[in-house]
């Protein structure tokens, strides 16, 4: 069910990467939703890297998934993708999930690459 201001949207996303993105979350209890939703909104704000611009061959035949995001943020991931020279919104959200499968990009209080993780992980003082 989508929150309040945002709209259904479909892109085509790879069988395999959206099953492993599945897996991950629910060993994570999340949803696969928010965790797509929270991916484009930290991208469109700049806040989550990439790690390729380019969907992986081996994701498997692609179909449209649902996921749900507002206007805004639709339209600053889709301006940032541009940006990054990735082909379409459907390969950003693949990319986003199979980042996410992989274990290159974690759900803290915001999207955060590996590298990023690591970081916060220095920088924060222990009690």
């Amino acid at each position: 069910m989508p929150a309040a201001g945002e709209t259904e949207r479909a892109p085509n996303i790879g069988k395999a990467v959206w099953e492993s993105a599945g897996e991950r979350a629910k060993s994570e209890g999340l949803p696969l939703i928010w965790v797509m939703s929270r991916a484009l909104t930290d991208y469109a704000a700049g806040t989550l890297t990439l790690p390729r611009t380019t969907a992986g061959p081996e994701a498997g035949p692609r179909r449209g998934r649902t996921v749900f995001a507002t206007d805004a943020v639709w339209a600053g991931a889709d301006t940032r993708r541009a940006k990054d020279s990735v082909r379409s919104m459907s390969a950003l959200c693949e990319i986003l999930l199979d980042a996410y499968a992989r274990g290159e990009v974690h759900p803290y209080a915001r999207m955060v690459t590996t590298a990023q993780r690591d970081e916060l992980k220095q920088t924060t003082p222990t009690p």
